[in-house]
């Protein structure tokens, strides 16, 4: 079944056994595998070419808005592969081919090339500017009919609750005991977000995530909580919001949502680590990598090195030596922590590879070495997810131990009237904190629509958050964002390190932004010769986080890099602006629902 299987799986455990053709040849999975973890299992990391270099590309992360590589799907061009599930008779295409002249000339290559005038004369410039287009990776584009019976389904909810993970699932719960009309919508196949694979048991929970989630969930569904799985929520509008489901293929499935509050529980964010050649295929982060081995049973690698010896890198690594994984765990500070098989004082680290990482080139405190590996997982750092939060117009600041975050008070209230937040988008890093974040987000939204008897509840349970915040040794900086958030004076901390940088020097193989090719060394260009240190700047000037995946992935990475090299607070650098659409839809979806509108 594949090269990768972590044990012989059975249909009952995962779906039906399907046959899918891949270039030709053809590969089975299961139907519980979306076509990215059932390619990985078979060994087949090297999905695509990046957009202005033609770089080999395997996906980073399998969450459906992480869209670092696209392919051909039944024909259709620019398909996810990480939000399609496996159906029998399922064509697939990967582009393989690099341009010879890209494979010469990408060292001289600057890849903000399309943001500004190469060529001075008038006359030659769009010569020029035509040529470049032409040079650019983009799919061909295709023809579609406009239909004008696209199925637009429209919601009416008291409360809309956007993630369906432990925070998600509590504070849905808590509104339906108040009648509340509850609408729930997640990306993923089903409810339970990160703690559906989660096979130990949190902290401060006394049974294995998995169990607990599922637990919660059935609770959910049995109150009623209506529930739009598969599908993204694309962001708000002046009149209403917007979500989006691929399904059914080559039509999709459009939903205009009304809703009187909403929640925001769409998680943490998995920041790739920046090292030299950070973008080959079989370097991912660490959520993608505890999903294939938790839910797939598919190990990542037979080789593994951890970056990052974080709390969730060395639980990691301990999943990973349980299916007998050659596990090492490369982390930047010096000194011994006391905690597994962990080498200090990483300074730089260089992988190689010609279609997928094959080998790490360290460099630590007076020496160097190397390491055989089929896989990298990044695991250094997570950023709260807040694009939605920041779309709806709630004030985001930095906050240095929690990192970039929608500024909220105890109650879990951004400073957008009937926006909520909760669990790891609001900075909380563990799961017992999601789970009582998203219970008080869910009795506040109860309060605020007049259901007055959720108060004396909703206190109780500040009281006791307040306490496992102190028991956990986050109250400090949970407090400053509650000051934050009442004072209007935001923190003006500087950074003296990025957690995620593993580079001496502002390389050109180096990749902050996989979607458009943009490299460390654009970055630090902006920064020392045009001297912009102004994100939104930044991305203007460059194109950083404006394609495919709309800076989920690169966005927090530069605004640190830029306050790192600047001398700046994050917060003096800010966060670039966050516009609808969060995810790419097709045209004629759009179109065709203005056609049904008029």
């Amino acid at each position: 079944m594949g090269a990768l299987r972590a044990k012989d799986l059975t249909a009952d455990s995962q779906g039906n056994v399907v046959s899918i053709d891949v270039n030709g040849a053809t590969i089975s999975g299961f139907t519980s595998e979306s076509i990215s973890v059932a390619l990985y299992a078979n060994g087949i990391k090297f999905l695509g070419r990046s957009k202005k270099l033609y770089r080999p590309r395997g996906f980073f992360s399998l969450h459906p808005q992480a869209r670092t590589v696209m392919v051909s799907i039944n024909g259709i061009p620019a398909m996810n592969p990480s939000e399609i599930y496996l159906t029998d008779g399922l064509k697939v295409r990967t582009q393989q081919k690099r341009p010879l002249l890209m494979r010469v000339f990408e060292s001289m290559v600057d890849t903000s090339l399309l943001h500004k005038p190469l060529v001075k004369n008038r006359l030659i410039w769009p010569i020029a500017l035509k040529f470049i287009a032409n040079s650019i990776n983009n799919p061909e584009p295709a023809k579609y009919e406009i239909s004008h019976s696209v199925s637009t389904i429209v919601e009416n909810a008291d409360l809309v609750i956007i993630g369906g993970g432990s925070a998600g699932l509590s504070a849905a719960i808590e509104a339906r005991k108040y009648d509340l009309k509850v609408l729930q919508i997640d990306d993923g196949v089903e409810l339970g977000g990160e703690m559906l694979y989660d096979k130990f048991e949190p902290p401060g929970i006394s049974e294995p995530g998995h169990v607990f989630v599922k637990n919660l969930r059935r609770k959910a569904l049995e109150l009623g909580v209506r529930v739009l799985s598969k599908t993204t929520f694309v962001g708000f509008f002046e009149d209403a919001a917007l979500a989006f489901s691929p399904y059914p293929l080559n039509v999709g499935t459009p939903y205009i949502i009304s809703a009187k509050a909403y929640i925001v529980a769409t998680g943490t964010v998995d920041l790739p680590c920046i090292f030299a050649n950070n973008d080959l295929p079989g370097i991912i982060d660490a959520s993608s990598a505890l999903m294939m081995l938790n839910m797939h049973g598919v190990i990542p690698g037979k080789n593994v090195a951890i970056l990052g010896a974080t709390e969730r890198g060395l639980r990691l690594a301990e999943n990973l030596k349980k299916n007998d994984v050659n596990t090492v765990v490369l982390d930047k500070s010096c000194g011994n922590t006391g905690k597994g098989d962990v080498i200090h004082g990483v300074k730089e680290i260089v992988a190689i590879g010609k279609e997928m990482v094959k080998l790490l080139k360290v460099k630590c405190e007076g020496e160097e070495f190397r390491l055989n590996v089929d896989c990298v997982i990044c695991a250094a750092s997570t950023n709260p997810d807040i694009r939605i939060s920041a779309q709806a117009g709630a004030k985001i600041a930095y906050v240095k131990e929690l990192g970039f975050l929608p500024l909220h008070d105890f109650f879990m209230r951004t400073s957008k009237d009937g926006l909520f937040v909760a669990g790891g988008a609001s900075g909380s890093p563990y799961g017992i904190l999601h789970i009582i974040e998203g219970r008080i987000a869910g009795l506040s939204a109860a309060v605020m629509l007049n259901k007055t008897s959720a108060e004396a509840e909703r206190e109780a349970l500040v009281k006791e958050y307040r306490s496992l915040l102190q028991k956990f040794g986050i109250s400090d900086p949970k407090e400053k964002v509650f000051r934050s958030f009442e004072t209007a004076l935001i923190p003006d901390e500087k950074i003296t390190e990025l957690p995620t940088l593993f580079c001496s020097g502002p390389r050109r193989d180096a990749f902050v932004c996989f979607c458009e090719d943009i490299r460390l060394w654009d970055l630090h260009r902006s920064i020392s010769v045009y001297g912009f240190t102004c994100l939104e700047k930044v991305k203007r000037s460059t194109g950083i986080g404006t394609a495919s995946c709309q800076g989920r992935l690169c966005l927090v990475n530069s605004a640190l890099y830029i306050a790192y090299v600047a001398g700046l607070s994050p917060n003096a650098v800010g966060i670039a602006r966050q516009r609808p659409l969060t995810i790419s839809m097709p045209i004629n979806l759009l179109a065709a629902m203005e056609m049904n509108k008029t």
